[in-house]
């Protein structure tokens, strides 16, 4: 019974959730009601424009950390195989998951072949801006985190939803 109502609870909640997260993004989109000149436009643009980006490297982050703990896990149920003997299994999960890899990649490929954008790069394109500390170190801090829950055999608890 007290499952039904967690479970009730939790579709209740997310919805809510995902309200609010339109609702602020929505906000911090629309212009403010008062006159700003051009200057302040814009200022307020660059200003909307880079909280939003930093919001978005967070984002990236959180599910950079998130995979990499799942990859962690999966790694180290390769080790365990290696060690166990089951070299067969690993080998043949290793071939398939380059196979996949290089199948999505010539499917990229082969699509832009064929269906090519129309927009033909600036002649002086910007410098990509480089990514954030946190950003770039999200996914190997997952992936130790993953390495250390593994071995501490609490990925039992972590994968459970998964089951």
């Amino acid at each position: 019974m007290s499952d039904l109502m967690f479970n009730t609870l939790i579709l209740s909640i997310a919805p809510l959730c995902i309200c609010i997260l339109v609702a602020v993004f929505v906000w911090l989109r629309v212009k403010s009601s008062r006159k700003l000149d051009k200057q302040g436009a814009e200022l307020h643009d660059q200003q909307t424009a880079a909280f939003l980006t930093q919001v978005g490297d967070l984002a990236s982050a959180v599910v950079n950390v998130a995979i990499g703990i799942l990859l962690g896990v999966a790694l180290y149920g390769l080790i365990q195989l290696v060690f166990a003997g089951a070299w067969v299994a690993v080998f043949s999960l290793v071939a398939l998951a380059v196979g996949l890899l290089f199948i999505v990649l010539l499917h990229e490929r082969l699509g832009n072949w064929l269906f090519p954008s129309g927009i033909r790069p600036a002649h002086k394109p910007k410098k990509p801006r480089k990514k954030p500390l946190v950003r770039r170190l999200a996914l190997p801090a997952g992936l130790v985190l993953g390495l250390l829950l593994a071995a501490f055999e609490l990925d039992d608890s972590l994968l459970g939803w998964l089951l």
